[in-house]
């Protein structure tokens, strides 16, 4: 994707076009074929190793691991020749000379379809970009990355991005090239009034060759035409239009379509229509919505033929159409039902009579349905506002009880007593928190996750929370099914074999189902986001940031906005299952690229079934890790027993494990570790929503406050917190241990001797005499990590040290980066490494 002569479509676009081709169903066997030649050619050309591994991943392409080495070792080379150029650049040359070095490094990673690394060097490149105009030529390049990975929410934002740098001043030829690309965007995600306006204010400039060729261009503008504009503007901007006239003709069956249907040549039409179908099916862009296209043309083209008639017969119209009576009158019966047309059919007779609303009854049935719409949003904001005031009127009341209930136990001397009064009252707030949780739902269910951690809150919470975490409430099959054929295009039928509308579980954001892709032997879960959850959830955490606020000035001495902030965003991009598939298919890489064997299972994605809001993917088959003693008493092994502790061991080590290296070494990772996300079967597997890429800044401040947790050096971890932007005020003598221990809560899955359960709010704990003040948002997904982990061990009656696992890992990240600061006695053998990697 790296220009290209004038005139010419991008080769990726090509090779995207036949991608889609060879997964679809109705293409051939023999002229697939073909096109796996074509692909795999165009992948050998441009040494796409990375697309190459996800088409063999996903069974698209047969895996030649020697041509696979081969392409990544030519990658591997070309980019060091790139990173040699910015180097060069950089020391000895101008700051334009710098800038094009970066973004030919762009290019390169766009040419291998290497998409996040795309993505991040466009993003430097335009660090270094003054003009406008060449910031406008970035966005393109992220336009066209966006339409070849089919990425509709990466199209939107680039295109608002776009709109934006014009406001500070854009050309004219630019302009026009981005209403085309607006146009697409709006095409393929099913406005087609919007996509015909941009399509037709562009016909005379149009320059956009780079996306698709000028025949495709009238092609699609002339279909989006005919189903929004009236008879009069279709005879004045497309009919009669000298810039369609000169090409109508090359595209087979498009001039009889449109010419017939304008003529009222119905006949015509509807051999023209058969025709125009195949090429519409057969477009990547339109295919998704093939099925309500050729709705709304009959719509078009039945009310033309009726608005002659007060009334007509069924013969006259079937001969008019040149099809049978029975075809009319079943399309007429499902178009009439549907609302689509105003008449009715008189079977007796044989009759169509025609009841087209005058003007009046137009503006009434306008109004209703405004007012029907606006009475929805009204609900849908009273509940918004209603689950605002649960949550004040919930959160006050259980804040409340515990100040009141602190002054009381002040006054009780006997330490026994006041143990068992705090056991009452976090009994009795157990049961208003589950409530609060069950009753708001969404993300009160994350909440919940969070709260009921085993080693974190007061056991009667865990006791009672725990039996929240998977207890989402399942939204109804009708509403999964409405959900599902938006986001696909088509109906379920169309694409599965089998589907239980049974799901097989639901969560606060979706729910799966199992289910099996026609063609596909192989069983698959399909999920699926819950309608309007994502709005509620937002509403939720912004209530969650105000009361930690509040509750970091008064009581608890730590940044706690800070963290939900953090959790704001991460759950923000768990909306995005495009974003989540992408992420799954980065770790996989990185996970197998590290290992002989992955320490962890990651299903396949089905990348052609993968939209903003369902992702489909590998069934596997597994029980959730905290049912493990129960399935090992069912085999008949003693689950306190050698045997157990063994397997119990070897599993968390390998969990954890991965989770060491994706943090430390590649600082991109999985960062939801819950119990229900976890499955134990020949692998352990997890469900990869939420996903965090850490800054190499803060991968290897971390990286250096494990090996000080491990070592128990103090002074390590205090020089730790530091570079790491953690800002503390103490409140004690023996500031440097009190953080230490600290870091060790926070940071490390090691329960102290002798206590199962941590307090970290309790008088004599540590972060009541180290205050944490400032704490950055991005390093609370490495918090949450590891106290899910802490979780997950205490679950299933371990105690071990993540932080002795991983020293040897941050060992090796920070030799590889030059930070190493070895102890006195490591400093002769690491000398010499030294000079291999010099300090930044």
């Amino acid at each position: 994707m790296d220009g290209g002569a004038e005139g010419t479509q991008q080769p990726h676009l090509i090779l995207a076009h036949k991608l889609f081709l060879l997964t679809h169903p109705d293409v051939q066997d023999i002229e697939k074929v073909q096109l796996k030649s074509d692909v795999l050619d165009s992948i050998k050309s441009d040494g796409m190793a990375p697309l190459y591994e996800t088409l063999a991943a996903s069974s698209v392409l047969e895996l030649d691991q020697s041509l696979l080495d081969s392409m990544r070792a030519s990658n591997e080379e070309e980019l060091k020749k790139l990173d040699e150029k910015i180097a060069d650049a950089e020391e000895n040359l101008g700051e334009s000379e710098v800038r094009e070095a970066h973004l030919a490094k762009a290019l390169y990673f766009i040419r291998i379809s290497d998409k996040e690394k795309a993505l991040e060097q466009l993003k430097l490149t335009e660090g270094k970009t003054v003009a406008v105009g060449q910031k406008m030529d970035l966005v393109f390049y992220t336009l066209q990355l966006a339409f070849f990975y089919m990425d509709f929410d990466l199209v939107s934002k680039s295109i608002d991005k776009a709109k934006k740098l014009f406001e500070e001043g854009g050309d004219w030829e630019r302009k026009n090239r981005l209403k085309v690309y607006e146009g697409l965007y709006c095409m393929s995600t099913r406005n087609f009034k919007k996509a015909a306006s941009l399509f037709l204010d562009s016909i005379s400039t149009f320059t956009t060759y780079e996306i698709f060729p000028y025949e495709t261009f009238i092609f699609y503008t002339v279909l989006t035409s005919i189903i929004t504009l009236d008879r009069v503007s279709l005879k004045q901007k497309v009919v009669d239009a000298p810039e369609i006239l000169t090409v109508l003709g090359k595209i087979p069956f498009l001039s009889e379509f449109l010419n017939s249907l304008y003529e009222c040549q119905y006949k015509a039409f509807f051999s023209a229509f058969a025709g125009m179908a195949e090429q519409i099916k057969f477009d990547r862009y339109l295919n998704p919505h093939f099925r309500f296209y050729m709705r709304e043309v009959r719509t078009v083209v039945y009310s033309q033929f009726l608005e002659s008639y007060k009334s007509v017969t069924v013969d006259a119209m079937a001969n008019a159409f040149g099809v049978s009576v029975d075809f009319i009158d079943q399309e007429l019966s499902r178009f009439i039902a549907a609302g689509k047309l105003h008449c009715k059919i008189d079977k007796v007779a044989g009759v169509l009579e025609t009841n087209r609303p005058d003007a009046k009854n137009a503006l009434y049935q306008a109004t209703i349905k405004q007012g029907d719409f606006l009475l929805n949003r009204i609900q849908k904001l009273s509940r918004v506002i209603d689950l605002s005031f649960q949550f004040w009127a919930r959160a006050s009341d259980i804040y409340t009880g515990y100040k009141v209930f602190q002054l009381r136990v002040s006054f009780v001397k006997d330490v026994k007593k006041q143990e068992e009064m705090w056991e009452t009252q976090h009994e009795l707030a157990a049961h208003k928190i589950y409530a609060m949780c069950s009753d708001l739902g969404g993300f009160f269910l994350k909440v919940a996750q969070i709260l009921g951690k085993p080693d974190l809150a007061p056991a009667a919470w865990v006791r009672k929370l725990v039996t929240l975490c998977d207890q989402a409430p399942a939204t109804p099959f009708d509403s999964i099914r409405l959900v599902l054929e938006k986001e696909l295009g088509k109906s379920i039928d169309e694409v599965f074999e089998s589907f239980d509308d049974k799901p097989l579980g639901s969560a606060s954001i979706a729910q799966v189902h199992r289910a099996r892709v026609k063609g596909d032997k192989r069983d698959v879960v399909v999920k699926v986001q819950h309608p309007g959850v994502e709005k509620l959830m937002m509403t939720d955490i912004r209530n969650l940031q105000i009361f930690a606020l509040y509750m970091q000035k008064t009581d608890i001495k730590f940044d706690l906005f800070s963290i939900t902030k953090e959790m704001e965003k991460q759950i923000g991009y768990e909306f995005d299952f495009k974003r989540e598939a992408n992420a799954m298919e980065k770790i996989r890489r990185f996970l197998y690229d590290n290992n002989r064997k992955s320490p962890v299972l990651v299903p396949r994605v089905l990348p052609q079934l993968v939209t903003r809001r369902v992702l489909v993917m590998d069934y596997i088959n597994g029980i959730p890790i905290l049912r493990l003693g129960d399935e090992m008493a069912k085999r008949g092994i003693n689950p306190r027993g050698r045997m157990a502790e063994a397997a119990k061991l070897n599993i968390l080590s390998s969990l954890s494990k991965a989770y060491g290296q994706m943090i430390l070494k590649s600082g991109f990772f999985h960062a939801d570790p819950h119990p229900g996300n976890i499955l134990i079967c020949k692998g352990s597997e997890a469900n990869y929503g939420q996903v965090k890429e850490l800054p190499d800044h803060l991968r290897l401040g971390y990286a250096k406050l494990v090996i000080s947790i491990a070592d128990n050096n103090a002074s390590l971890a205090s020089q730790s917190f530091r570079e790491l932007g953690i800002v503390t005020f103490a409140k004690c003598e023996n500031e440097q241990q009190e953080l230490l221990q600290l870091a060790k809560t926070m940071f490390d899955t090691k329960m102290p001797p002798g206590v199962s359960v941590l307090q970290p709010f309790s008088e004599d704990s540590s972060i009541k005499k180290i205050s944490v003040e400032g704490f950055p948002e991005e390093l609370f997904s490495v918090l949450r990590t590891v106290i899910l982990l802490r979780g997950l061990s205490v679950g299933i009656g371990l105690n071990y040290s993540c932080a002795q696992q991983w020293k040897p890992i941050a060992e090796e990240a920070l030799l590889a980066s030059g930070r190493h600061s070895p102890g006195r006695k490591q400093k002769r053998r690491f000398s010499s490494l030294r000079r291999l990697y010099p300090r930044d």
